[in-house]
């Protein structure tokens, strides 16, 4: 039986904040739970109220994980 809660990813990438028009940076972490279920952790550099939680399924992890860097920050959408 699994106990610990599992780093799988951590990317960071630049992004243009439209308030500030300033280049700023985003991190997304995608962590997979003891039951197996993903979680997706959205952050930026700008302020934590803006840091979101997404609970994804497999497929949905799959393809987080083989996107491109052009594809990064879609899930903020």
């Amino acid at each position: 039986m699994r106990l610990a809660v599992e780093l799988i990813v951590s990317r960071t990438y630049p992004f243009i904040d439209s308030e500030a028009l300033a280049e700023r940076q985003a991190r997304d972490t995608l962590f997979r739970m003891p039951d197996g279920s993903f979680l997706l952790h959205l952050s930026n550099d700008r302020t934590a109220d803006d840091d979101r939680v997404v609970w994804i399924g497999t497929r949905a992890a799959l393809i987080w994980l083989n996107a491109g860097p052009e594809e990064f920050g879609m899930e903020w959408q």
